[in-house]
């Protein structure tokens, strides 16, 4: 007899995350209500409010989650082994490859800033996001995180997403991976 594979539980507070994390991502915070996050998670209006008391709370916890999940992508495509100037090519690249694949719509915290530049639970969750950016670059540089090749590459980094969203040209982020890689090598 084959061993059980163990089954997670979907919780109400997971497929909130979730729908919320798409609809945000794709419409808009802005443009998203919590009836249709609630309507297309499928829960009960109660166990929104038990998990999150507001929508400042929600998008909160989206950035936070999101956050996590850059950082486990860019991990998982990091190749620790390979010169610092291929490791920070690399993670711009991965921009392009999501325009490349129509799977970009922004970063998710400049869209959240610029919808969301009064709620403080939102803004703590982008400062957290741009500390764990800053954190990463420097690990792949070797410098401190207040490195002033660290802040440059943020710059460029911020240039690209940003180049991404208006553009929706790769071509043009993969111009900027290739500078990140000379600045980074030199």
């Amino acid at each position: 007899m084959a061993p059980e594979t163990p089954q997670i539980r979907v919780t109400s507070r997971m497929k909130l995350l979730a729908t919320a994390a798409h609809l945000f991502y794709t419409h808009g915070i802005n443009a998203t209500g919590i009836d249709t996050v609630i309507a297309q998670a499928g829960v009960a209006k109660g166990s929104m409010y038990h998990h999150f008391p507001s929508k400042e709370a929600l998008i909160a916890a989206y950035l936070d989650e999101e956050a996590d999940a850059w950082l486990d992508r860019v991990t998982e495509l990091d190749d620790v082994s390979a010169p610092r100037a291929d490791r920070i090519e690399l993670l711009f690249l991965a921009i392009a490859d999501q325009v490349d694949n129509g799977t970009f719509y922004g970063c998710p915290f400049t869209n959240a800033a610029i919808e969301c530049p009064t709620m403080a639970d939102v803004q703590a969750s982008i400062t957290r996001y741009r500390r764990v950016l800053r954190a990463h670059l420097a690990e792949i540089v070797g410098a401190d995180s207040m490195d002033a090749l660290v802040s440059r590459l943020i710059v460029l980094y911020d240039g690209a997403l940003t180049t991404a969203k208006l553009t929706r040209d790769s071509a043009q982020v993969r111009d900027i991976a290739q500078f990140a890689r000379e600045v980074s090598a030199a």
